[in-house]
């Protein structure tokens, strides 16, 4: 079975939830399927992996004003009509594409609900509700990452009801014990992953961090993602924290893995998630998640981590300053944790997706 898979999300976003949801998906297809990414030259660090993956890319030209009425005429409309069934990484298509070409099944994923949620918060939120309006009215069936998610979207666009899906996503790491204490209480270090914009709240870890740091002085908090701002830099100088913040600037898998194993929690006071990929790492690589009580969190994290009102700095910091010392509950906790994360997995992600591909065609 050959299905095509726009590459946008691929063009904007070199590491995150989004790309690394399509890697898993598209490596585990069956083998003597034929998965196809159009408008891909560099896929970051989630690089799908398949024996009969291929690339179809425009061609470039010069002068390159005359590119795009070249791909809007006649490269994507060509393409769109060998296609059997198209599932897109996000919701608007490749410069050159556009959905009306198609005529195949259509599969969307919604991830979250986010712009429309938030629309007077985002710039530019318009022409991404306006595509995913687009894009989740046009297909046949609509995947939704979580419960949560679902209700979000037929809150906003109750016209897609009897088309969605829940499936889950899986943790990339196994499950695993948690390191020896003696190792972790040293220097207890936290872990934040992800983004930081918005409704991420990460200034709001900060000033909890740094009042759990007043008390304890020996902690450190590590950051995963993208590159920290001379704002952050600013606010960690006047919270007095500059020296116990460590930037880890998208590191690798296995790199990533390790940090989570070396932490002692992970904090993670997003107000809002479609899923929340980072506080499922965490249970797998036997650390607790500390999260806040919202949107999809509790989902995902059940009776396996802790979650916390993601408005209250004082919870929070007492909560750090619990968890930077062994505890007599830390081990019961831990093995709640790891209970919980066998009830997702990507295999069962991908069986569910494969189900819905075959439907489709």
């Amino acid at each position: 079975m050959k299905i095509h898979f726009d590459g946008r999300v691929y063009q904007f976003q070199k590491a995150g939830g989004i790309n690394r949801y399509f890697a898993e998906i598209i490596a585990g297809l069956p083998e003597d399927w034929e998965p196809v990414i159009t408008g891909v030259t560099d896929f970051g660090q989630n690089a799908p992996k398949h024996p009969r993956l291929r690339t179809e890319n425009p061609p470039c030209f010069r002068p390159r004003r005359f590119q795009e009425p070249f791909h809007r005429k006649w490269w994507g409309p060509r393409l769109a009509e060998n296609v059997k069934l198209l599932h897109p990484t996000y919701y608007d298509l490749t410069p050159g594409l556009q959905l009306a070409y198609f005529k195949c099944p259509v599969v969307t994923t919604v991830h979250d609900m986010i712009y429309a949620r938030f629309s007077k918060q985002i710039e530019g939120s318009e022409l991404v509700i306006k595509a995913q309006r687009e894009s989740v009215l046009r297909a046949k069936r609509v995947i939704c990452i979580s419960k949560y998610t679902e209700k979000d979207l037929l809150e906003f666009i109750p016209e897609v009801a009897g088309k969605t899906a829940v499936i889950y996503h899986g943790s990339s790491f196994p499950a695993q014990k948690a390191i020896a204490e003696d190792k972790l209480f040293e220097r207890p270090a936290f872990l934040y992953v992800g983004g930081r914009g918005g409704y991420k709240n990460f200034p709001f870890i900060l000033r909890a961090f740094a009042k759990a740091a007043s008390v304890i002085k020996t902690i450190q908090l590590r950051v995963v993602g993208p590159p920290l701002s001379d704002e952050e830099r600013w606010q960690m100088y006047f919270l007095g924290i500059t020296d116990k913040v460590i930037s880890n600037v998208f590191p690798a898998e296995s790199a990533l893995q390790e940090l989570y194993r070396g932490s002692v929690a992970l904090l993670y006071p997003s107000c809002y998630e479609g899923f929340g990929i980072p506080p499922l790492e965490a249970m797998a690589c036997g650390i607790i998640p500390v999260t806040a009580n919202t949107t999809s969190l509790p989902e995902v994290v059940g009776d396996g981590g802790i979650m916390l009102d993601p408005v209250d700095e004082d919870a929070w910091a007492d909560c750090i300053i619990k968890l930077a010392r062994p505890f007599p509950e830390r081990n019961k906790m831990l093995e709640r944790a790891r209970e919980r994360v066998k009830q997702f997995s990507w295999a069962e992600c991908i069986r569910r997706h494969v189900e819905i591909y075959k439907e489709m065609v």
